[in-house]
């Protein structure tokens, strides 16, 4: 307890002295035990000077705790109840078993998934230094209305990480978001539902933050935020605005899904393209013309036919035949 308060009030000052005679007076603890809580930090990776005038804490570590994320956080429900773990299997698998219980807007995170998932139970590489985490929502809409989630969550992301970076992110059919040619971050939308309403909706983000895109297999065409810019982010920030912005957004699907569904259109990496699509009935090329207001792909057929794709496996081509 005693390490929690000393951190607390050391970034209550971040960038400032603290005396270490008025901390242990206001914390009604000894100079003894503020050396020792301010090891410990130290040895987490906060960076704590010491000088005659007390401790400084200059910089925060690069960790996904609650107080991190939670401090500053500038949103109604999403967030506010916060589950975090250093190593998990899967953050949906946790935020399912969780669900019954869960308040709308929990949020599962943790810095390392053993056993991370993508669409189709892929493989989800999930290395300490990204972002893995998982928030369950509880929204107002008919089951048929449940794939506006997965569309508020792209342009969630999508918004997040180009304003506070200024990356120009773009979106792949049906929940890859793109810097260039090469994936950023992936979603993973769940959902319960019953005939007449939704249940719940667990929202899987998986961003690539602080990674090397070399660690991860070359299948993904990956990139990262630290390799885009030449330099590391606090992920603390990025999951607050991440946040921010997914509540902002499951707001707008329950009030009116068509803005959503402007903005995916307008940030599509998709659209104009030729593509070749999988799914559980065959596989097809032609040309994504345009995203429809049930959320499924329009592709023209090379032999005419419009398609309507609701779920399958979208690669973009570049020239016919070659994959992106």
């Amino acid at each position: 307890m005693t390490r929690e308060e000393v951190r607390r009030e050391l970034i209550k000052s971040l960038g400032s002295w603290t005396s270490g005679e008025e901390m242990a007076a206001s914390l009604g603890i000894s100079r003894a035990a503020i050396w020792k809580a301010v090891a410990s930090l130290r040895g987490e990776g906060y960076e704590i000077e010491a000088s005659k005038r007390g401790y400084r804490l200059s910089a925060l570590p690069d960790l996904l705790s609650e107080e991190l994320i939670q401090g500053g956080l500038k949103t109604r429900f999403v967030g506010r109840r916060l589950h975090h773990h250093k190593s998990i299997t899967s953050t949906n698998v946790e935020a399912k078993r969780i669900v019954p219980s869960a308040e709308d807007g929990t949020v599962v995170i943790a810095e390392v998934q053993t056993a991370g998932r993508g669409r189709m139970d892929r493989h989800w590489e999930s290395p300490r230094g990204g972002v893995w985490m998982s928030i369950i929502l509880k929204p107002m809409i008919p089951p048929a209305q449940a794939f506006i989630v997965n569309i508020a969550a792209c342009v969630a992301v999508a918004r997040a990480i180009e304003g506070l970076y200024g990356l120009d992110v773009k979106v792949k059919w049906p929940n890859d978001l793109m810097v260039g040619e090469r994936k950023v971050s992936g979603i993973l939308t769940e959902i319960g539902a019953d005939m007449d309403r939704l249940e719940y909706a667990v929202v899987g983000i998986g961003i690539n933050a602080n990674l090397d895109p070399a660690a991860l297999s070359e299948g993904w065409k990956a990139t990262s935020i630290s390799s885009e810019l030449g330099r590391e982010v606090l992920r603390a920030e990025l999951v607050r605005r991440v946040l921010e912005e997914l509540e902002a957004s499951s707001e707008e699907m329950t009030a009116s899904s068509d803005r959503l569904l402007e903005e995916w259109s307008i940030r599509s990496a998709t659209l104009g393209r030729r593509v070749r699509i999988t799914s559980r009935v065959g596989e097809f090329e032609g040309l994504a013309e345009g995203l429809e207001a049930d959320g499924s792909l329009a592709v023209r057929r090379d032999e005419g036919l419009l398609e309507r794709v609701i779920a399958g496996d979208c690669a973009h081509l570049r020239p016919a035949g070659e994959r992106i």
